[in-house]
């Protein structure tokens, strides 16, 4: 094994475990804001650990090119997703929301 693909792994095996820290915090968090910033930092920096890793061990190729490519049309839409998606929650007021500042409108 060359230095490449001990780089390649070690930046994919990062990667994995922040995706997997993303799904524990998903499952741990119990507010639904929590739980969508939990899914949206930890997946773009599992994303861009996992891409940098994939770039590495593909080199300056084509598929290399389209490793960027996918990584960048992902970074740019993960994050204006869970925005989107956090902002529809609380324009319909999320029924798992029940914080202090919900009591003090009733």
């Amino acid at each position: 094994m060359g230095i490449r693909v001990i780089l390649a792994m070690f930046f994919l095996g990062i990667g994995l475990f922040f995706f997997f820290v993303t799904t524990i915090g998903v499952f741990r968090m119990k507010d639904f804001y929590s739980q969508l910033h939990a899914a949206g930092v930890s997946e773009t920096v599992g994303l861009i650990l996992s891409s940098v890793g994939l770039f590495i061990y593909e080199g300056f190729t084509w598929t290399g090119l389209k490793i960027f490519m996918v990584f960048l049309a992902v970074f740019l839409a993960s994050p204006i997703g869970t925005h989107i998606i956090a902002k529809a929650a609380y324009k319909n007021g999320d029924p798992k929301d029940q914080g202090p500042s919900r009591e003090g409108e009733r």
